[in-house]
């Protein structure tokens, strides 16, 4: 009897974690693997990964193996190395028992569907437990004069204690080269400097950006409502707003995704930090003032975004120099951001919205109408034809069905009038009955014309080509003009503009 085909999966989530860690896992499912009769064919690992991840390269890995039906089981250390969240360890099990194969851990066995099922539920209410044990202690933090988060630009890590003398994280101290940029920025906000030309010079002094790479407008602009970028952090002027925002996992990502859900400003945490201030308020309020004389009206920022959105290259555009992305400067040039907003790529040559669109459209309906296009589009075209005739005929024999229904219904209905039983409600169903029949009837005897079914090939292929040849028409368009933009925006991949001997 052939032996079970026995998989193992390993995994710990941080570098923090005792390195070693999987391969102590490892080593304790390889006694399980050969007291349950096994015979070890694949190990998969996910070193220093979430659990709560679906997306881990080993576990993918692993899955596809299982559907291509190389494992007969799957053995792992405890549960929560496989998947953490409740939901995640039904979609799992239910994966596992589709292909029938079975799952062990080191700690209890064989997982059946009730151990499934329990664990889901009880790693369910651990998570929600210590989400709210996370966010009670960070809150704790805070109001203790300590920064829970990330290290905002300007400050520098220091080790601190509390009044045990315990060792606690979140304090911070001012980091003099960082703050001077962050005063630098100010000033110069406050002079009327644009975040584009602010960004600009700190590139050109070659002064890392708070990631490490360069400079860009919304780095420093960011968004006043939500206090974030350089100008609007509450830190700066020496007060820590917390609790403004929340982290929420998407369902349909297998990463956590940060939602902007602004929570209500009453629940925000606000706590003056002197020690941390940076900036004067004397500057501070020069750049409110500032910042207030810029603020674009509603309407208007909305009106300007939508015509943006419109455009067919929008965000496909690339420059041929620096790889970075073109945007639309002023109504209807597209210049490299790199250049336009950073000043880190010296190819400043910009080009006319209609002229690079010309460009792509005739190289598109070139392209188009290769004959091997439009052999495909014959066959698609025959191919949609031929499904909605299937389509049509199931419907008219659902249809026939139902009429023959109908019919008996009727006559019983009929017979109870004839035998004296007369009352509204039936008189109603009868009603109903006789002009769904006449709908029925009346569909059943509409026949399409043949021309609207089926086009002759020439005449076939001569439509196709006006199509393609109508492109431009159609981007102009209002009526039809989004649903032109989105299908052939799938049919461009990208647009890189070269300078040629000073010509684009």
């Amino acid at each position: 009897m052939r032996k079970l085909r026995a998989a193992i999966y390993a995994r710990h989530s941080t570098d923090k974690q005792n390195p070693a860690s999987s391969q102590d896992q490892v080593d304790a499912c390889r006694i399980l693997v050969e007291q349950i009769g096994g015979e070890l064919v694949e190990t998969y690992t996910d070193p220093e990964i979430s659990g709560y991840r679906r997306d881990r390269p080993g576990l993918m890995r692993m899955l596809r193996d299982v559907e291509n039906g190389l494992i007969d089981v799957v053995v792992c250390e405890a549960l929560d190395r496989i998947a953490r969240d409740g939901e995640d360890i039904s979609w799992l099990g239910k994966k596992l028992s589709y292909h029938r194969v079975k799952l062990f851990t080191h700690s209890e066995r064989e997982i059946d569907e009730v151990k499934l099922a329990v664990a889901g539920l009880i790693g369910s209410m651990f998570l929600s437990n210590l989400r709210t044990k996370t966010f009670r202690g960070l809150k704790a933090a805070v109001l203790a004069g300590r920064l829970a988060g990330g290290r905002a630009y300007g400050y520098r890590k220091v080790k601190g204690v509390d009044s045990k003398g315990r060792e606690v994280n979140g304090v911070f101290e001012i980091d003099p080269e960082q703050a001077e940029i962050v005063r630098r920025i100010f000033r110069e906000f406050a002079d009327g400097k644009s975040p584009n030309d602010i960004a600009i010079g700190l590139n050109r002094d070659k002064i890392p950006s708070p990631r490490g790479r360069e400079w860009g407008p919304s780095t420093i602009r960011g968004d006043r409502k939500k206090l974030v970028g350089i100008i609007h952090n509450p830190l700066y002027r020496g007060r820590l707003v917390w609790g403004r925002r929340e982290w929420r996992k998407n369902p349909d990502s297998d990463r956590r995704e940060r939602r902007y859900r602004l929570r209500d400003k009453s629940e925000w945490i606000e706590v003056d930090m002197p020690d941390l201030r940076i900036v004067e308020e004397a500057l501070v309020q020069a750049v409110v003032a500032e910042d207030k004389k810029r603020q674009v009206p509603e309407g208007q920022k909305s009106s300007a975004l939508q015509h943006r959105a419109r455009h067919l290259l929008s965000g496909l555009i690339r420059c041929g120099k620096c790889g970075g992305k073109h945007t639309l400067v002023g109504k209807d040039y597209y210049s490299c951001v790199r250049y336009a907003d950073r000043g880190t790529c010296d190819q400043g040559v910009s080009v006319r919205l209609h002229v690079v669109e010309d460009a792509v459209l005739g190289a598109l309906q070139s392209r188009l109408l290769t004959p091997d296009l439009v052999k495909l589009f014959k066959e698609e075209f025959n191919r949609e034809v031929a499904r909605l005739t299937r389509s049509r005929d199931e419907a008219d024999s659902e249809a026939r069905d139902r009429l023959a229904a109908l019919e008996i219904e009727i006559t019983n209905l009929a017979q109870n009038f004839l035998q004296g039983v007369v009352s509204p409600t039936l008189m109603a169903m009868l009603a109903d009955r006789e002009a769904e029949k006449a709908r029925l009837v009346d569909r059943l005897n509409y026949k399409p014309s043949e021309a609207s079914t089926v086009i002759p090939h020439p005449m076939l292929v001569k439509r196709y080509e006006e199509k393609v040849g109508k492109l431009r028409e159609a981007l102009n368009d209002e009526v039809v003009r989004s649903d032109a933009i989105k299908a052939l925006r799938g049919l461009i991949s990208s647009v890189e503009v070269h300078v040629d001997d000073g010509k684009r």
